[in-house]
């Protein structure tokens, strides 16, 4: 099983030519740069060419550019409610829209995924006090209604997901964001966590009760870097990373269009 990371929480899963893209979207970072643009870059190329696509939960930067890129192609989209009812209203046709929910298995290509309710971190005060403090937010306060117009029209509704997904022998959990639900039982021990590293004023407090209940082998960071400025910020990485080696545990931050093999 390959992964590739191409920014925010898009990632490509691979597995003897069938690609499954997660969360496809394509960074509106730096500020200004036109959907246009943004749509006929490599990464969005790369994000098209897939035969299925997972939806984690239904934020503008998760699912704001499937309607966009998978609209003229065969990709079937699975989804949550709300996310499906989100991209119903941009003008995805029905029968391309798959509804699942937490406790369904499925089967795509080689991979084997069991959906598993998350939870989505809650936006705390030190995050709100960075983006407010931030120069591009002074600079482009515009921009700021406009992401958080776009927060508001793409609704998450509790719907986050938490996918484990086994191909070849080997297990990997990937998380739509900095949460676990309370009532769900997690398997532990996968050989890789996709573990995004944005959310909340103090990422690396947040997620060590995540890794001290799902105990991985190896923790692979997405979702650190700023595609939607002024909203989003370039979180650091490096000290957690060695602090987390230095556990015992295999941890990176993902680079963009770097192959991972799981």
């Amino acid at each position: 099983m390959r992964i590739t990371w191409y920014g925010t929480a898009a990632l490509v899963l691979e597995h003897e030519g069938f690609r499954v893209a997660v969360d496809p979207f394509v960074a509106m970072a730096p500020i200004g740069i036109s959907d246009k643009k943004r749509y006929q870059s490599s990464r969005a190329r790369e994000l098209r060419n897939v035969d299925a696509v997972l939806v984690t939960h239904g934020h503008f930067d998760h699912i704001h550019d499937i309607p966009t890129l998978f609209y003229d192609s065969e990709a079937v989209i699975y989804a949550t409610e709300t996310p499906c009812a989100t991209l119903r209203t941009l003008g995805m046709p029905d029968d391309r829209l798959h509804r699942i929910a937490p406790g369904e298995r499925f089967t795509l290509g080689a991979f084997e995924i069991a959906v598993c309710q998350g939870r989505h971190c809650k936006f705390d005060l030190g995050v709100v006090r960075k983006t407010l403090l931030k120069k591009d937010t002074a600079k482009h306060p515009g921009t700021l209604i406009k992401m958080l117009r776009l927060n508001k029209a793409f609704p998450e509704n509790g719907e986050t997901l938490f996918y484990e997904i086994q191909c070849d022998g080997k297990r990997l959990q990937l998380m739509g964001s900095m949460g676990m639900d309370e009532n769900t039982i997690y398997p532990d021990g996968a050989d890789a966590l996709i573990l995004p590293f944005q959310g909340t004023g103090d990422p690396s407090a947040t997620v060590k009760p995540i890794i001290e209940t799902l105990k991985p082998k190896r923790i692979l960071l997405d979702h650190y870097d700023d595609a939607f400025p002024p909203m989003s910020s370039q979180i650091p990485t490096d000290d957690f990373v060695v602090k987390t080696n230095g556990s015992g545990i295999l941890c990176e931050a993902m680079q963009v269009g770097k192959r991972y093999r799981i």
